[in-house]
């Protein structure tokens, strides 16, 4: 058996970026979702953000993360860290701007 305990670094930082990942992953889905199916007025540009977000940047946030391993083995450790916080920064910034357009 191979003595792998304590994890690498990589892992660690891994399960960390994790919980706020899958946190706020969790967090949009549910309020998206209430503003998808809310009595809220919005515009065109507002209704097609939502669901970009809720339909494609959420479910690559947590497929960028969940992927690391194979991703870590393409592009290294330090591409992967800047694709996820590539990811995160795009779907951050989505979230922010749909909820000042809707509330």
């Amino acid at each position: 058996m191979a003595d792998n305990w304590p994890p690498s670094r990589f892992w660690q930082y891994w399960a960390l970026a994790g919980m706020v990942v899958l946190t706020a992953a969790f967090w949009w889905g549910v309020e998206g979702y209430a503003l998808f199916e809310g009595p809220y007025p919005r515009g065109q540009i507002a209704d097609g953000l939502l669901r970009f977000s809720l339909l494609v940047l959420t479910p690559a946030l947590v497929l960028v993360w969940i992927v690391a391993a194979w991703l870590r083995a393409r592009v290294g450790e330090r591409g992967f860290w800047k694709l996820l916080s590539l990811v995160a920064l795009i779907w951050a910034g989505a979230v922010m701007v749909t909820r000042i357009l809707i509330l």
